[in-house]
């Protein structure tokens, strides 16, 4: 299995370098999280907003802005295409589940994202010192597995969303309702402390926090000990549920495709 990993790795890393123009593109694209920044940070200059200061917003979204570059995923796109197109079909005939080649390309891209983003996070050290995270080892311990995590449960969960194409002619669509949530649940348009305490309540229970917002709580320091504990918990509860989503309908949306002759 690491032998076949590391041979789609590879061949991943040099389609992700073969394009690498257009990948910068897509992550300049993909920076709202400043845009909101250069909002909140405006509203904050009069005061605090529930007690983030103008730097405490520019390390939020700051840190928001790595997160989302390097979980981000576009598998939807990919995998609806080929599904409705029947070029599923050819993947159907290799020995590994296409989960693992579509997971692999992803993998060699954020490769590309850390390596670009690395000296970048640096540079902006440097034009903004006075941003701070708590980097005790347990909170950097956490904020790495979690960012791993949720980067998974991203995928999984638009992996499921792109396998409903099986049944309906445009699962895109139903991704783009699921990514609207996202912005306004998982921590991008603003902070979850600034919602209102019903909004937050549901919020902190929901998936898209653990997607995003989290990994980003656990370094701002904002978190006891039995919040960072109950936020694992539930990371790891919706990751293990979106598994079981995923299998369930690749299972029948297997079976519907063969049925099809695609």
């Amino acid at each position: 299995m690491f032998k076949k990993y590391a041979a789609l790795l590879r061949r991943s890393i040099a389609l992700t370098l073969e394009y690498r123009a257009g990948v910068l593109i897509w992550m300049v694209v993909n920076v709202m999280p400043l845009v909101m920044l250069a909002v909140w940070y405006s509203l904050a200059e009069g005061g605090p907003i529930a007690g983030y200061s103008q730097t405490d917003f520019v390390s939020y979204y700051l840190l928001m802005t790595w997160v989302r570059q390097m979980t981000n995923v576009w598998v939807i796109w990919e995998l609806d295409y080929e599904i409705r197109h029947g070029d599923l079909s050819v993947k159907l005939l290799h020995p590994l589940n296409p989960i693992h080649d579509y997971f692999a390309g992803h993998l060699a891209d954020k490769i590309f994202r850390f390596v670009v983003l690395l000296p970048l996070a640096f540079l902006v050290w440097l034009i903004f010192p006075t941003i701070h995270y708590d980097l005790t080892p347990i909170n950097l311990g956490l904020f790495i597995a979690m960012l791993i995590t949720g980067y998974i449960i991203r995928f999984v969960t638009q992996y499921s969303i792109a396998l409903l194409a099986f049944w309906v002619s445009e699962a895109t669509t139903l991704n783009d309702i699921w990514f609207a949530f996202q912005l306004m649940l998982g921590g991008i348009v603003a902070p979850l402390d600034l919602f209102t305490e019903q909004v937050r309540i549901i919020a902190n229970y929901l998936p898209f926090r653990f997607m995003l917002s989290f990994p980003v709580e656990i370094l701002s320091g904002r978190l006891s000990s039995t919040d960072m504990a109950m936020g694992v918990a539930l990371t790891l509860f919706w990751l293990a549920f979106f598994i079981g989503v995923y299998r369930w309908l690749w299972a029948r949306g297997v079976k519907q495709f063969g049925a099809y002759g695609a």
